[in-house]
């Protein structure tokens, strides 16, 4: 792991420094919220925490929450319970932090008894006072307001792949979405610091960065001075690095200047994470997406027009208080229109303090589960058809890693495609051309050529 400094970041030698102590960091959800771990990481190594990859190796375990979903939850809720068993072995602290806390606040203890202490999505250069005061025996639950931005320590877990987040929270208030609560609204970075962490990153030889926003592509709208999402990627494109990507994309807010500046800068991967969600224009409006199934479509297109080799995939959801079978079936025909890559489905799921919660959840889990197994059946139908029109092509790979056990490696294509192939560890972090010889619906199968860079 690289331990890094970013534009602003905290004093460390104001942080309090814990000799000896070793943390692990569980993590839940989104790229950001890997991102944030990756902070929790960098603060608390600046303060003297040896960062560990096991519970049963720490003497303090944070867990890093998601709360998108119900089952996100009962997972953590789950996890801190198999964890207490540390606790009666040994005088182990448990923190859980992130979106949970955010959204549920101190109620939290009653779900997680055993949890030491509890802290949100901001405020983390402050973790290590909370862990003394925990350690000190006091029971706290520390949750400011997602306000502002926090410039902390860096420890990333990757040599050649890193994360860049340009926003934090979210304005648009989806009708189902508890992020603008646990997040807060929208706030921009300055473009200039955003610019210098992705030099350094360039100057340090890293491969790819994938900058990172709830909404991506809204990008500037919230500082009111012609700051824009296509201008930043327009200045980064200019940047050495071999491979930019960003997510995840609104649909409302995918511009034509960005679809230029995407057909144009040749660092910029051929793919767009693009969220649909749903296929009816009746479910979009009770959504309060802010697009018509048509205006997605036209959209499609000219992202396809401009780009023609552009993989999209998207979010869906299904089971959504209002959704009929008939909105179900306006769904898998845009699937099918689209062609999606990859269609990342999840069942509805009622969240807190949300506008569709007085909906209730009128869909019977049988029924949710039915129509998500038809989503995932044509998903990965589409994906085959798609990955096997690459069979004899060869394609551009940064290997990721090493399979041992299978004498392989995996990585992504430039749109996002995995790829297994074989292949030994010496390659990992590398550019390599793969010469495409099988497909499976969740990748690519071939042998290693030769490496690019």
């Amino acid at each position: 792991m690289i331990l890094e400094g970013s534009t602003g970041v905290v004093d460390e030698g104001k942080l309090a420094r814990i000799e000896m102590m070793r943390a692990c960091i569980l993590t839940w959800g989104c790229q950001l919220n890997h991102h944030k771990s990756e902070e929790i990481a960098g603060v608390l190594a600046a303060a003297g925490f040896s960062i560990v990859e096991k519970p049963e190796e720490a003497d303090v375990i944070l867990l890093n929450t998601c709360m998108v979903r119900q089952k996100s939850e009962d997972k953590v809720v789950s996890r801190v319970a198999e964890l207490s068993r540390l606790k009666r072995e040994r005088s182990v602290l448990i923190g859980v932090g992130g979106c949970m806390p955010q959204g549920r606040g101190s109620q939290l203890f009653s779900l997680c008894p055993t949890a030491d202490f509890l802290f949100g999505t901001t405020g983390l250069r402050y973790l290590p006072e909370l862990i003394q005061r925990a350690q000190r025996g006091e029971r706290i639950a520390f949750i400011p307001e997602p306000t502002g931005l926090e410039y902390l320590p860096i420890l990333r877990k990757s040599s050649f792949q890193a994360y860049v987040t340009i926003a934090e929270g979210c304005s648009h208030s989806c009708a189902y979405c508890v992020i603008p609560k646990v997040r807060g609204p929208l706030r921009s970075r300055p473009m200039g610091e955003i610019l210098a962490e992705v030099e350094e990153l360039a100057q340090k030889g890293y491969m790819e960065i994938t900058l990172l926003g709830q909404n991506v592509d809204a990008y500037g709208l919230d500082l009111h001075d012609g700051t824009s999402f296509a201008g930043l990627l327009r200045r980064i494109g200019k940047i050495d690095i071999p491979r930019v990507r960003f997510t995840s994309s609104h649909p409302a807010y995918m511009t034509e200047e960005v679809i230029s500046v995407l057909a144009e800068e040749k660092n910029i991967c051929e793919h767009v994470h693009l969220a649909v969600q749903s296929g009816s224009d009746r479910v979009l409006r009770a959504m309060r997406r802010g697009y018509t199934r048509e205006q997605f479509l036209a959209l499609v297109e000219r992202l396809r027009r401009a780009i023609p080799a552009l993989n999209i995939t998207t979010d869906l959801i299904v089971g959504f208080p209002t959704e009929e079978e008939r909105d179900f079936e306006e769904t898998l025909s845009l699937i099918e229109e689209v062609r999606f890559g990859t269609v990342y489905v999840a069942a509805y799921s009622p969240r807190p303090n949300t506008p569709a919660e007085a909906l209730g959840d009128p869909v019977s889990k049988g029924e949710k589960a039915r129509r998500l197994q038809e989503v995932l059946n044509l998903a990965r139908k589409i994906a085959l058809e798609l990955h096997q029109e690459r069979v004899g092509q060869t394609v551009e790979v940064l290997v990721e890693e090493h399979l041992p056990e299978k004498g392989m490696v995996i990585g992504k294509t430039r749109d996002f495609r995995t790829v297994l192939a074989t292949g030994g560890p010496e390659l990992v972090g590398t550019l390599v051309e793969v010469e495409v010889s099988g497909a499976t619906p969740a990748a690519l199968l071939g042998g290693v050529k030769e490496p690019v860079l």
